[in-house]
């Protein structure tokens, strides 16, 4: 076949236009077909003919499945989390309940997340100053601001997908450590809690590079700033979060932080006696050394010059004419 000439959608049959191809391994989709995939769907071009149409199956009956989810728990910004705790599943979308029919989100059973963790991108401007000709110059050293995305990364056990990820921000967060920054890391929390998954979190305050990653490809449980160990959220009936080690859950259903505890890998100062200032200024007279053979030796009294007669206070000769003391 030629490069121009007339392809079919081995979908749904219809002639592809000039640039409405979407290809497949083994043939052909025209990009209305395309649409009705899985946003969460990354893997077109190495899936099958038979695997897209088992796909588009499956968008099928999600629809029918759409019009049973009645969430109970709203959480995110950016794109929502719609959690249904009755049935145990929940759908990532930026539009409100009552307008999904064309979108067709995916309801995802909480069942198939495997594993969730908050990644924190970190992104950098830098900050310019004039110098005396009023030339826009670099401070020495170079100076930033430092902003922040937030997206949590979830990994499910789902046949026609099996990763996504969902930002929470809308606008990039400025400051690490600020009212913003530490808003979103309790946001994050609060989501995976009420999933009831496996959540990991960062080290807050401590910037990304070289952390260690799980084997699920989330970030490894680390200290944060309350000395507490994120991760490990207990699973909890429809969805309801449990106490855990991030954080206690109050009477009135809203997390709350729990008190600070010891960081059980702080390095302890070795205790050690005091010891005497070497250059302490005595308080009175002269301070006692022991073992010292050149201690102070008691004062002398006075004495009267044999050759001369001069009185004397101390000394071994005399202050007048120098002979040696009787």
């Amino acid at each position: 076949m030629g490069l121009f000439d007339k392809k079919f959608c081995d979908i749904c049959g219809e002639k592809i236009g000039m640039l409405g191809n979407r290809k497949l391994e083994d043939g052909n989709m025209c990009k209305d077909c395309a649409k009705k995939l899985s946003p969460f769907c990354d893997d077109r071009r190495h899936s099958t003919l038979e695997q897209m149409k088992a796909h588009l199956q499956y968008r099928e009956e999600n629809k029918n499945v759409l019009r049973s989810f009645s969430p109970s728990i709203t959480l995110g910004e950016d794109k929502k989390i719609y959690i249904d705790q009755m049935n145990r599943t929940f759908v990532v979308s930026r539009n409100k309940p009552g307008s999904w029919a064309e979108e067709n989100p995916d309801v995802i059973p909480l069942s198939q997340i495997t594993s969730c963790g908050l990644d924190i991108d970190e992104d950098r401007d830098e900050i310019y100053t004039q110098n005396g000709q009023g030339q826009r110059v670099s401070y020495n050293p170079p100076q930033y601001k430092y902003y922040y995305n937030f997206k949590l990364k979830f990994l499910v056990n789902n046949p026609y997908f099996d990763d996504f990820e969902v930002r929470l921000n809308n606008f990039r967060v400025e400051g690490m450590g600020s009212m913003e920054y530490n808003r979103y890391q309790k946001m994050a929390m609060d989501i995976m809690n009420a999933l009831g998954v496996n959540g990991t979190m960062p080290m807050n305050n401590m910037g990304m590079g070289g952390m260690p990653m799980n084997n699920m490809g989330g970030y490894a449980p680390q200290g944060n700033m309350y000395g507490q160990q994120m991760g490990g959220y207990q699973q909890a009936p429809y969805g309801q979060p449990q106490q855990n080690m991030g954080y206690q859950q109050n009477p009135y259903g809203q997390p709350q932080y729990a008190q600070p505890q010891q960081n059980m890998y702080a390095q302890q100062a070795p205790q050690q006696a005091p010891q005497q200032n070497m250059y302490a200024q005595p308080q009175q007279g002269y301070a006692p050394v022991q073992n010292n053979a050149y201690a102070a030796q008691p004062v002398t009294q006075a004495w009267t010059c044999p050759s001369c007669g001069a009185q004397n206070d101390t000394g071994k000769f005399c202050a007048s004419c120098g002979a040696p003391r009787g």
